[in-house]
């Protein structure tokens, strides 16, 4: 068996031969991996060659098709989609030279400086390696040029696209077509009413005359049926259960958004999303059928129309509750409701009616006087539509609640002047009935009207739209009746999933128990991290909903998917200011890493805390400098790693940080002192939390050690903070900093005629009876002094904690006070003797003459021990006196 000592020699020569074998493998490694980039590199050479060609044709081509003009939408999103591949590749390609030119500047690099002129020629093998590496660096950076200029040229070859197609658009849009008010308009219509019902009629017949496509659109019928079967039991439960309902007493406003989201959820989705369903089923179907453009037209159609009254008269309903006012999140008058719900139908008919008008002139490529004329009744009748909703009585507010049951004045009913005020005699002497007459006379307050300013500007709109289709603009007045309708609809609809939304983020924040709240005290304990959760998330949720909005209109200003994706991607890349690149994705990136480890570090320090360091019997002082550490620590680190991730050079950092050192040190000493005097006080801990201190006068219990101050509590329940440089230059009393053993010392004095031993036991013995104070160090009386007006003793005494102080003290100096009354033992006053020479003679000359004059003998006094003295000789003592 071998001894420690051997067993450990053997593993220390097993860990050299490992070393040595590794070294020389390594050293013979060296000159391979010398040569190792040498093949890939010449294959990314040879790949870029050949793909370069490739490249610059497909620029070319797609350059000679922008130069054409008229790019359709599919042949604009081919040519966006090959350009952005082109990109991609080309980047790719770059990165990989940047790659290999920094691995080549890495290897010359390390090869050294080249000898100097004069001096001896390296060695040859040395020499070629460094000019193979300097031919590859050139190489390289050629091919990066070449990567940028071929990037730049997409860009603007995406650029002009993107222009040109804005001018095709905008062209359409001004363009001016058939006036549908003259009789040359009229006179095309019926052949083109022929041309329209032929095709109709072939779609229908090529649909139905197959035996395949009515066992499928038997099945898709089948399908709707199956699905409002389902659907229609789930809507009244819903709307039974949770929506609006009679109450007692007026609902909640979380009460309320509940009831509307349900309802919103039983009136919108439950018969959009079957109808959505069978749409696209229908869309599919039909797509590979030959002629069925006009059929898929009707579809989507219908469809769109469907869903936007079903969506519109949903939310209505939901959000105004005409049935049950108590419940409305609009803050209308119950009756505008009313009126208003039973409108909104008849207005959704109109527009989805228009909608659908639209859909089918757009997807049957209708000829253009046919197009001008339906176009312009469709703008009519969306212009009727949205008028019929305009009138102001439907739009009244309700009144606030403190009028309800009022007089009119804003007070409850026969209170109006309250009960502290008196009316002037010739008020009070109007008739009741006068006062009645009057009051009817007065005009009623004028009802606010809600939205006044919306509907101007939608009716401006509507009539903007007729005006401009009656003379011949029917492009531009379909778009923007287009762009207002979605507008209002995706609005109404956002503002709803807005309320529900932060009401459920309210939810989560206020939740007392359960999962979801015991993981939310884990993340955030504090009320303060809740409402900056709180507060982000309702900020979240804006630019989220915002969001949504933005993908569901910029596409009717023209923007396709392509550019919406190629606009984010720009958005979040950023822009490049004198060579300084700033990303606002990169930017958000960063600050959800610096909030992510933040929170991070607050949770360890918080579960260290109370997990680990809490179920220790730790000094406060140390689980508050490591907690203290661990955050200074993740901070460092979240800063670091967001750095990372905004891909800041250091080293130009470095140049800022150098170049403000100056000012800072001027500017900033002050901050810095006190930053370092934080840290050493963590480290050294001459003071720490929960310490009795006194500095610079202030006396209190050390609470928090931050960076920059410290917290002191004092014994008022002040708050002082005082900076740290203040606890590192200056002397500090630490009454705890070793050890929480305090002495206390109490003073008393007593007369001279008092027996000096039996005081001193009587002080003994009243430190010996407390409880509090120690054995060890026993309590001991000293004889301090001879006063002036008694002698002086002192009791010390010794407790364990100092936050037993002042209540020891105090009930010793109670005790002490009770036993020497209790054994007649005096404490004299404090005795003085003022001598004032001409008051004396002059009163001692005012007495003589009046006891002259009265033939009254000299007057005496007892003195305190019963000798007889003279008045004058009292003058100056103190205490009390009898006189006889």
């Amino acid at each position: 068996m071998q001894t420690p000592s051997a067993f450990r020699r053997r593993i220390g020569q097993l860990l050299m031969a490992w070393m040595l074998c590794g070294a020389l493998a390594s050293g013979a490694a060296v000159p391979s991996a010398l040569a190792q980039p040498a093949a890939p590199a010449t294959e990314a050479a040879a790949d870029f060659k050949t793909r370069l060609p490739q490249w610059q044709n497909a620029l070319e081509r797609a350059a000679n098709r922008i130069a054409g003009g008229d790019l359709a939408n599919t042949e604009y999103e081919t040519l966006r989609a090959d350009l952005a591949k082109i990109q991609q590749e080309v980047r790719e390609a770059g990165a990989a030279a940047v790659a290999a030119r920094d691995t080549a500047q890495r290897m010359l690099d390390a090869l050294g400086p080249p000898p100097a002129q004069g001096a001896p020629p390296e060695e040859a093998g040395i020499a070629a390696e460094r000019k193979r590496l300097s031919q590859t660096i050139a190489e390289v950076e050629g091919r990066t040029k070449q990567t940028e200029l071929i990037v730049t040229r997409a860009d603007i070859l995406l650029r002009t696209a993107a222009d040109q197609r804005m001018t095709q658009l905008t062209e359409q849009i001004v363009r001016r077509g058939p006036v549908p008010l003259l009789p040359a308009t009229w006179a095309a219509l019926p052949e083109q009413m022929s041309y329209v019902q032929e095709r109709i009629g072939r779609a229908f017949g090529i649909v139905m005359g197959d035996g395949e496509w009515r066992e499928r659109l038997y099945g898709l019928g089948a399908l709707a049926a199956l699905l409002f079967l389902v659907a229609w039991p789930v809507r009244r439960v819903l709307l039974r259960r949770y929506g609006h309902r009679a109450l007692e007493e007026r609902p909640s406003y979380r009460q309320r958004v509940v009831a509307m989201a349900v309802e919103a959820l039983a009136r919108c989705l439950v018969p959009v999303v079957p109808t959505l369903v069978l749409s696209g089923a229908l869309v599919g179907l039909l797509r590979d059928a030959a002629d069925a453009g006009p059929l898929t037209a009707l579809v989507v159609g219908v469809s769109g129309g469907l869903t936007a009254f079903f969506l519109v008269t949903g939310i209505a309903r939901a959000t105004l509750a005409p049935d049950h006012p108590s419940w409305q999140l609009a803050n209308l008058d119950p009756d505008s409701a009313r009126r208003l719900v039973r409108r909104v139908p008849l207005a959704m008919v109109g527009l989805a009616l228009a909608g659908t008008g639209i859909v089918l002139s757009e997807g049957m490529f209708t000829p253009p006087e046919l197009r001008s004329i339906t176009g312009f009744g469709t703008m009519a009748l969306i212009a009727v539509s949205l008028l019929f909703l305009y009138p102001d009585h439907l739009w009244l507010a309700a009144p606030p609640p403190e009028a309800e049951g009022t007089d009119g004045c804003g007070c409850p009913d026969g209170e109006a002047a309250g009960p502290d005020v008196t009316l002037p005699p010739a008020a009070s002497a109007v008739p009741e009935a006068e006062a009645k007459a009057e009051a009817e006379e007065a005009p009623p307050a004028r009802p606010r009207v809600v939205g006044l300013r919306l509907r101007l500007l939608i009716g401006a709109v509507a009539l903007a739209s007729l005006a401009a289709s009656g003379a011949g603009y029917l492009v531009g007045a379909i778009y923007a009746s287009k762009l207002m309708l979605t507008t209002l609809v995706i609005g109404g609809v956002l503002l709803v999933a807005r309320g529900v939304l932060r009401e459920l983020l309210c939810v989560l924040l206020e939740r007392g128990s359960g999962q979801v709240a015991e993981v939310r005290d884990i993340v955030i304990a504090t009320d303060r991290g809740r409402r900056m959760l709180g507060q982000a998330g309702r900020t979240l949720i804006d630019g989220l909903l915002l969001t949504v909005a933005a993908f569901f209109l910029l596409p009717l200003t023209g923007m396709t998917l392509s550019e919406m994706k190629g606009l984010a991607d720009g958005f979040l890349s950023g822009i490049t200011v004198g060579g300084v690149r700033i990303a606002p994705g990169d930017i958000m990136s960063a600050l959800m890493v610096l909030g992510v480890v933040i929170a991070v570090t607050r949770f360890v320090q918080r579960q260290l805390d109370e997990r680990i360091l809490g179920r220790v019997n730790m000094d406060d002082g140390v689980r508050n400098s490591i907690r203290m550490g661990v955050g200074y620590l993740g901070t460092t680190m979240a800063v670091l790693m967001s750095v990372g991730t905004l891909g800041l050079d250091l080293s130009s950092l470095a140049m800022i940080a150098s170049a403000l050192s100056v000012g800072i040190g001027f500017g900033l000493q002050n901050v810095v002192s006190n930053f370092i005097s934080g840290l050493i006080m963590l480290v050294e801990r001459p003071v720490k939390v929960g310490d009795w201190v006194v500095v610079n006068g202030l006396e209190g219990t050390v609470r928090r050690i931050s960076v920059r101050a410290t917290e002191i509590q004092t014994f008022q329940r002040a708050s002082v903070i005082i900076p740290n440089s203040e606890f590192i230059s200056k002397a500090v009393v630490n009454w705890t900093l070793k050890d929480k053993t305090t002495r206390i010392e109490i003073k008393v004095r007593i007369a001279y005629d008092t027996d000096a031993r039996q005081v001193y036991a009587l002080l003994l013995k009243i430190g010996y009876g407390h409880a509090q104070v120690l054995r060890n160090p026993e309590p001991i009386v000293m004889f301090r002094d001879f006063g002036p007006s008694g002698p002086e003793f002192e009791l010390r005494c010794f407790v364990a904690n100092t936050e037993h102080i002042i209540p020891v003290r105090n009930e010793l100096r109670m005790r002490i006070l009770e036993q020497f009354r209790e054994h007649g033992i005096r404490m004299p006053f404090d005795q003085q003797t003022v001598h004032m020479p001409k008051v004396e003679a002059m009163l001692e000359a005012l007495l003589t003459e009046r006891r002259a004059q009265a033939g009254v003998p000299e007057l005496q006094v007892v003195a305190d021990a019963g000798k007889v003295v003279p008045l004058a000789d009292t003058l100056t003592d103190r205490g009390p006196r009898t006189a006889t």
